[in-house]
């Protein structure tokens, strides 16, 4: 079986020789997904990972502290490759000799960092950014109130930014891999919630997925289990542990949408992704709503909290 990083690898290769073609959706399946699609959204190949700077990968949209710390676990810095990316930039800039084909060539291949789609990647040259990231003390944590006052007063982005709680869990046999919560208020966008009938097994064979939850009953499995290798990844494969197996739909279906939730830790990693607000939802909402997740995970559970917004610096929390 191949590992991540060999299908990143294989996933830059066309079928035919000649040209080089890239399937973005098959790459950084290793990361959490909002971290995999700002890499994919702003076209960095894996193979640049280890050779750009912290801050170049942090310059990047939609990458926080806590993004770049998972990056880094995945992707460690190659600080000798990196000096010799940067020797062979500055010979190919000084030779006059090459042609402007062959310039375009190095200039898409060699150059380290992100090649930006368009001209919003460029966060004015990462000034945005990095004048956010020094109101913010890094070494410190802040209490829960402040730390969401900071990263909301500190996302650059135009838009209704997520708010997403990063958390370390406390690691070993006793470590806990998920809670089950309901949202005093709802955390961003509503959750789409099915139940399984025979049209919507249609609709996922035709390869449309027009669902956050999955609900169904148990004398359904069966049908579904040969669509596992398709939900199984995205997380929307029904389970009896996350309550979306169930003689009740109807009922499951309900408390779905009122917000109840099932927040899990990563397979390899003692990490959890909770999103838990927007940026123009009021504080007191998003307060509430990570207190209730602090209740469900318990503080002994949790090694070290961050709060990011999809464009912000990592705000540390205090958890006591």
């Amino acid at each position: 079986m191949l590992s991540t990083k060999e299908k990143n690898k294989n996933s830059t290769k066309s079928a035919s020789g000649g040209t080089t073609k890239i399937i973005w959706e098959d790459l950084y399946t290793d990361l959490n997904t909002p971290v995999a699609q700002a890499l994919r959204d702003a076209r960095v190949k894996p193979n640049k990972l280890p050779i750009m700077s912290d801050d170049e990968i942090m310059a990047i949209p939609g990458i926080s502290d806590a993004g770049l710390e998972e990056i880094r676990s995945q992707y460690t810095a190659d600080i000798k490759a990196a000096e010799d990316a940067k020797v062979e930039t500055a010979k190919s800039s000084t030779t006059n000799n090459e042609t402007e084909e062959q310039i375009e060539v190095v200039e898409s291949e060699e150059v380290v960092g992100p090649k930006p789609a368009n001209k919003r990647h460029l966060f004015q040259n990462g000034k945005a950014i990095s004048q956010a990231r020094a109101k913010i003390n890094r070494d410190q944590t802040y209490p829960i109130a402040e730390a969401i006052k900071l990263v909301v007063d500190n996302t650059i982005a135009k838009f209704d930014a997520t708010i997403t709680l990063h958390i370390n869990l406390v690691g070993g046999k006793e470590q806990i891999n998920r809670a089950e919560l309901t949202f005093p208020h709802l955390a961003g966008t509503a959750k789409r919630v099915v139940i399984a009938t025979d049209d919507i097994l249609k609709d996922i064979e035709a390869g449309k997925i027009e669902f956050d939850i999955l609900i169904t009953t148990p004398a359904m499995m069966p049908k579904l289990a040969k669509f596992a290798k398709v939900l199984g990844p995205k997380g929307l494969m029904p389970n009896p542990k996350n309550g979306t197996v169930t003689p009740n739909p109807e009922s499951k279906k309900k408390e779905f949408e009122a917000g109840k939730t099932v927040v899990k830790a990563e397979a390899k990693f003692p990490l959890m992704h909770i999103t838990v607000g927007k940026t123009k939802q009021p504080a007191e909402e998003i307060l509430a709503n990570i207190q209730a997740v602090v209740e469900a995970v318990k503080t002994k559970n949790i090694a070290k909290a961050t709060l990011v917004s999809s464009m912000s610096p990592g705000v540390k929390l205090q958890i006591s």
